[in-house]
């Protein structure tokens, strides 16, 4: 007797009534009898796993992708099974998706374990910064982060053997080409599904939904925002007399120069221009053009050579120098236009000076008690605080009476405050 006839039998039915319920009923016992591949309990597994990240261009729109590669090998080293997995890195992530991909590829390649019902494993990969956030190592610099460590823990506890290791890349080639088969595959088919339609991305500053080709992406961080909100971020730093760094809480990339040229008013965008340069030159080596419709800044090398480069005189031996940018002639000493054979000290007392704006200028910081410093040549005004003034080309004096303080001390005998410029908290 067959085995279906024997269970119909079993159950009081006709055999020959109900061919389809024996047929299912003997697939069922015929299951039941197949062994099943079983692993014995000390067999320890060799997990290897990449994480990946890859810009890539779809639709003629760049875009961030994430590929994850997991290999399974038993203790033979006969591999058991692979897996892959890709998606869309999305804005929040920026700036850690490196550390966050590493970790979800962990969390994936656990997964795969488990649903085999691999209780020892020793997993491999090229990278060290998730295990770093796993053993605290290295501070948890988001929410996501901290959400993915809970994950890890949690599924690291279904095992009773568990170990990490660290190898080189040329060791985990096959996770690293499986990582990057997915993020081929998913940049393919956004391709495919998104042609001729508009990308939109959410930035993170006004939460509006803008198309991609209208988010600015920080260079260094790869933090990214609408156009709007950045030129108003840029706006505001520079108006400030700051130069704009990434908007991102505790980033402190520095937004370069050429990508602002797309989001800033040509006359913004010059301002910047001279912040960046103002930044790069030593307070003591700034020259200023002294002609008001000019007043370019200049390093002392930098308008040394142009002055050689344009004229026969030897620059170094007068003080005459010739602006890089309006080219009109002026003296490097007392910072006022060329007074050609005229010594300074005979130009400031002559009446060309003495009706100059120059001269108005001094008049007036003379009046209001100004002080000149003796380094740079700009004006201090003391709003309050005591008598010593540090200026911001390094050179410190004695606001009252001008003299230098040498290695942070007075070298005067004047009061070092007064009552009426202190500021009680």
């Amino acid at each position: 007797m067959e085995v279906a006839d024997e269970l119909a039998v079993a159950i009081g039915a006709d055999p020959d009534e109900d061919l389809a319920f024996q047929l299912q009923m003997q697939e069922a016992v015929t299951a039941s009898l197949t062994p099943k591949p079983s692993s014995s309990n000390d067999d320890v597994f060799k997990v290897y796993f990449k994480g990946l990240v890859s810009d890539e261009t779809v639709s003629n729109v760049n875009m961030s992708f994430a590929g994850i590669g997991v290999a399974v090998f038993d203790a033979s080293d006969c591999c058991l099974v692979k897996s892959r997995k890709s998606y869309l890195v999305d804005a929040d992530s920026r700036g850690t998706e490196d550390e966050q991909v590493e970790l979800e590829g962990l969390i994936e390649a656990l997964n795969v374990a488990v649903n085999h019902g691999l209780k020892r494993v020793r997993v491999f990969s090229d990278c060290n910064s998730g295990y770093r956030y796993l053993t605290r190592k290295r501070k948890r610099t988001s929410s996501k982060i901290v959400t993915l460590i809970d994950q890890l823990n949690d599924i690291q506890s279904k095992f009773i053997y568990y170990e990490r290791f660290h190898v080189k890349k040329n060791n985990i080639k096959f996770v690293y080409e499986l990582a990057r088969d997915a993020i081929t595959f998913e940049a393919a088919n956004w391709d495919n599904s998104h042609s001729g339609m508009t990308i939109t991305e959410q930035c993170t500053i006004c939460f509006e939904y803008v198309a991609s080709d209208q988010i600015f992406s920080v260079n260094k961080c790869l933090h990214r925002y609408c156009f709007s909100c950045m030129r108003k971020h840029a706006e505001a730093k520079l108006l400030q007399g700051k130069l704009p760094k990434c908007p991102h809480e505790k980033c402190e990339s520095k937004i370069e120069i050429e990508s602002c040229k797309k989001l800033l008013k040509p006359e913004l965008y010059k301002i910047l221009r001279s912040r960046v340069k103002e930044a790069s030159i030593r307070p003591f080596d700034k020259v200023y053009c002294p002609f008001s419709n000019c007043s370019a800044l200049m390093s002392k090398d930098e308008v040394k050579e142009h002055t050689l480069a344009s004229s026969y005189t030897a620059a170094g031996e007068i003080g005459m120098r010739k602006c890089v940018e309006c080219n009109c002639r002026f003296c490097i000493n007392c910072k006022v236009p060329w007074h050609d054979n005229v010594t300074c000290s005979d130009y400031m007392k002559s009446f060309l000076f003495q009706s100059s704006n120059e001269a108005k200028l001094k008049s007036l910081a003379t009046k209001e008690g100004w002080r000149e410093c003796k380094n740079c040549m700009n004006l201090v005004e003391l709003a309050s605080g005591c008598y010593h003034i540090d200026c911001r080309c390094g050179y410190q004096f004695c606001y009252t009476c001008g003299a230098e303080w040498v290695d942070k001390k007075q070298t005067c005998g004047c009061r070092l405050w007064d009552e009426h410029n202190i500021i009680y908290a």
